[in-house]
């Protein structure tokens, strides 16, 4: 384990409250695997709100209402470039100050979609950009606002279920290690696919 792996697991330890053990630590490989070290640490209670359904239908009312979008095309499956057809910075400003949270940023590709996808210097690769918000669900976009917004919205004393240990997590990880929650997948390996060390 790296540094940057320590710092990782010592700020999902004191938020949960939880102890990992080196033993388990050891197995963490993917982020799935960090997931079910948390939840088999935590306590969930079912009667609470699920915080997806809350903020989806503060969204949907939000855009139904103030925006004019019809409600049948703001379903959880949509596609984030199918409903908001308008102005996106506009449309992104206007939600984060209506919502009171902050959403993920929008990636250059999201404003400029012509825009190459990867960063070149003297025809070789440097980093390729983040991959454009839009790509995503309406679903998707309510789960990275609660991944972005993690200390506020998700509370170890409150979890409702698995899911928000998954978003907390991935908060964490895009928290400490700077990168975006759109760019972290529950499938992927921490050291190799996230770059942790």
């Amino acid at each position: 384990m790296g540094l940057d792996s320590v710092e990782l697991l010592m700020r999902v330890e004191e938020y949960f409250d939880i102890s990992i053990p080196e033993n388990d630590a050891g197995k963490i490989v993917t982020v799935q695997d960090f997931v079910d070290c948390v939840f088999a640490k935590v306590s969930v209670n079912p009667t609470e709100k699920c915080k997806s359904l809350i903020l989806f239908y503060k969204l949907r009312y939000y855009l139904s209402d103030s925006c004019g979008i019809e409600k049948d095309r703001i379903r959880p499956d949509a596609k984030i470039r199918d409903v908001l057809t308008g102005d996106l910075k506009t449309y992104w400003t206007e939600m984060e100050k209506e919502l009171k949270l902050r959403l993920p940023p929008l990636s250059g590709l999201d404003v400029d979609p012509n825009r190459e996808k990867e960063q070149k210097i003297l025809g070789f690769k440097i980093w390729t950009r983040s991959a454009p918000v839009t790509t995503g669900t309406i679903g998707d976009l309510v789960n990275w606002t609660l991944s972005v917004n993690f200390d506020d919205l998700i509370h170890r004393d409150s979890l409702f279920d698995k899911g928000d240990v998954e978003r907390a997590v991935i908060g964490i990880i895009s928290e400490t290690q700077g990168i975006s929650v759109q760019g972290i997948k529950l499938e992927h390996r921490i050291t190799y696919d996230l770059g942790i060390d």
